[in-house]
C-alpha cells in the first residue's frame, strides 16, 4: 500500500507532467518560438521556472532568478493578458534566457491568479504575432481554465491524502497532552504542538497573568520572530479581545493591525489566532498562534488549535483541582512569576540565541533587599509582605516601557530577565531603580524606611549556559551586598 509521502510525490509528479504538456500545446497552438511558465515566490522574492517549450537553440533558462533581476519582476501583479514589444516596452538584453541575439519581437504575459493573487505568469514569445487573433484568445482562455482546474484537482488530491493520516497524528498529539504531570510541562508541550500548525514563518506564544498584568511568558523553540518575554498586553489587541470574550479570536493583520499583544511588538504580518485556556471558567492562560501566511489558518487548523487549548484547560483542572478561582497558575501571591516558568523562559531564549535567532538583547540576573534583617526587627509580617509587593511593583520593567519578567527565587530575592532591541535598555532600567530607591519606601503602617537593593546581572549570548550564568549572577549579587554596591555585572 502506498504511504502518504509516496502518494503526495506521485500527485506532484503527475501535476508537473501535465503542466509540461500544456505548455507545449500552448506553444504549438500559438505557433510561438518559446513558451515558459514561472511561479512567483513572494516570500523569497524569486521567480521560479516551472517548465518551458521552445524551437530555438539559443534558449537556456535558470531555475530560480531574483525578482529584481528578471524582467517579469515589473509585471508580477498583473491580472490580465499583457502585450510587450521588444525594443519598445522591454530591452532585448533583459531577455537573459537567450545565449545570443533574440529573434522574438512580441511577448505576451498570461497571469494565473489564485485566491485573487497572481501566483504564476506564462510567457509567450513570438517573432510574428503583433496582435492576438480570436483563435489565440480562445487558446489562452482554455489554457487558464485547464490550469485552474488542474491546480484545484491537485490541491484536493493532496488534501485528501493528508486527511487520511492527519487525524491519527492529531489524536496522538492530544493524548500526549493528557499524560503531562505538571502545569509547566503541559504549557511547554502545548506550545511545541501548536508550533506544528504555525509553520516555518510562524510561532506559538503563551501569555500568563503575573506582575499585576498579562504578559508573554514563553514561546516555542522554533517560533519565528517571537515577541520578547514580559511584553505587557494592551487593550485593542487580539489577545485582550480573546481574554475579554473568553472565546478564540482570529484576525488578519492589515497594515500591521490589529496588534497581537502590544504596540511595542515587532511588525505584525499575516494572521493570528488567540485562544484562552480556561480553568473553572476563569482565563488562566492564553495561547497565541501566528503566521505570515494567513492561508495556513484553515477551518480545520483553527479547530485543532482551539481544541488542543480546551484539552489543556481540562488537564489543568484535573492536575490542580484546588486552584482557587482568584489564584494565578504561574504567579506567586507576591505577583512574581514562579521560578519554574522563569527558568523555562530563559531556556527558550537561550535555545533561540544558540540557533542564531536572537534579534533582541537579553539581560538576566538576581536582585535582593539587602537590609531585610534590619527591617524584620521593626515591622510585622503583614507589613513585610506589603513591602515585597511594593518592591516588585517598582522593579517591573514595564513601568518605563520595557519588556521583562520577574521570578520568585526566595524571600526578598528575585530573578529577572529583560529583553529589548535597545542596547541601553538595561542601563535605563537600572538607573530608574537607583533613583526610585534613593527615597524611603512607605510601609502600610505609614512609617517610611530605606530599602537597599543589590543586583547581579549577566548578558545572555550564543553558546552560554544560562543556568551557570544565573549562578554567577547570584554570586555577583552577594558581592554587591557585601560591598554595599547597587550593581555588580558578570
Amino acid at each position: 500500500m502506498m504511504n502518504g509521502d509516496n502518494r503526495e510525490n506521485e500527485y506532484l509528479q503527475n501535476f508537473k507532467k501535465m503542466l509540461n504538456d500544456m505548455i507545449f500545446l500552448l506553444r504549438t497552438s500559438f505557433q510561438a518560438e518559446t513558451v515558459s511558465m514561472h511561479w512567483i515566490n513572494s516570500n523569497r522574492e524569486q521567480l521560479v521556472l516551472e517548465n518551458y517549450a521552445t524551437n530555438q537553440k539559443n534558449v537556456v533558462f535558470q531555475d530560480r532568478v531574483a525578482r529584481k533581476s528578471h524582467f517579469l519582476g515589473k509585471y508580477e501583479a498583473i491580472k490580465s493578458v499583457t502585450r510587450l514589444e521588444v525594443g519598445a516596452h522591454i530591452a532585448p538584453e533583459e531577455l537573459q534566457h537567450y545565449t545570443s541575439a533574440a529573434s522574438v519581437q512580441y511577448i505576451y504575459l498570461i497571469p494565473f491568479t489564485y485566491n485573487s493573487e497572481t501566483v504564476a505568469i506564462t510567457v509567450v514569445e513570438s517573432s510574428e504575432k503583433s496582435q492576438l487573433t480570436e483563435t489565440d484568445e480562445a487558446a489562452i482562455s482554455a489554457y487558464k481554465n485547464v490550469l485552474q482546474k488542474l491546480l484545484q484537482t491537485y490541491l484536493e488530491l493532496s488534501d485528501l491524502s493528508e486527511k487520511q493520516t492527519q487525524w491519527s497524528e492529531y489524536d496522538e498529539i492530544a493524548g500526549n497532552l493528557t499524560r503531562t504531570r505538571s502545569a509547566f510541562d503541559l504549557a511547554r508541550l502545548l506550545l511545541d504542538d501548536l508550533q506544528q500548525f504555525a509553520g516555518d514563518s510562524g510561532g506559538a506564544v503563551l501569555l500568563a497573568r503575573g506582575m499585576n498584568d498579562w504578559h508573554s511568558v514563553l514561546y516555542s523553540d522554533n517560533a519565528a520572530y517571537p515577541p520578547p518575554v514580559g511584553l505587557a498586553m494592551q487593550e485593542n489587541s487580539i489577545s485582550a479581545q480573546a481574554l475579554s470574550d473568553g472565546n478564540p479570536v482570529y484576525a488578519s493583520h492589515f497594515n500591521s493591525n490589529p496588534k497581537r499583544i502590544s504596540t511595542h511588538e515587532p511588525l505584525c504580518k499575516g494572521a493570528s489566532l488567540a485562544v484562552p485556556i480556561m480553568h473553572q471558567q476563569r482565563r488562566q492562560l492564553l495561547a497565541l498562534v501566528y503566521n505570515e501566511n494567513p492561508l495556513i489558518f484553515t477551518e480545520a487548523a483553527k479547530h485543532k488549535i482551539t481544541n488542543l487549548c480546551r484539552i489543556a484547560g481540562l488537564k489543568i483542572e484535573a492536575m490542580i483541582p484546588g486552584l482557587d478561582v482568584h489564584d494565578d497558575i504561574f504567579s506567586s501571591p507576591m505577583t512574581s512569576y514562579q521560578q519554574e516558568l522563569f527558568s523555562g523562559s530563559l531556556e527558550t531564549i537561550q535555545c533561540h540565541l544558540d540557533k542564531g535567532n536572537g534579534a533582541m538583547q537579553t539581560w538576566a540576573g538576581v536582585v535582593c533587599v539587602g537590609n531585610i534583617a534590619d527591617l524584620r526587627t521593626k515591622h510585622r509580617l503583614e507589613e513585610l509582605i506589603d513591602l515585597q509587593k511594593q518592591v516588585l511593583l517598582h522593579l517591573r520593567p514595564q513601568k518605563i516601557g520595557l519588556s521583562g519578567m520577574l521570578g520568585g527565587h526566595s524571600d526578598y530575592i528575585y530573578t529577572f530577565v529583560l529583553q529589548s532591541t535597545d542596547e541601553a535598555a538595561f542601563a535605563r532600567w537600572s538607573e530608574n531603580l537607583m533613583e526610585t530607591f534613593q527615597d524611603d519606601i512607605s510601609f502600610s503602617s505609614g512609617i517610611r524606611e530605606p530599602v537597599n537593593l543589590h543586583m547581579g546581572v549577566a548578558r545572555l549570548a550564543s553558546g552560554t549556559d544560562h543556568e551557570e550564568l544565573m549562578k554567577k549572577a547570584k554570586m555577583a549579587m552577594n558581592e554587591a551586598v557585601k560591598n554595599k554596591q547597587f550593581l555588580v555585572e558578570v
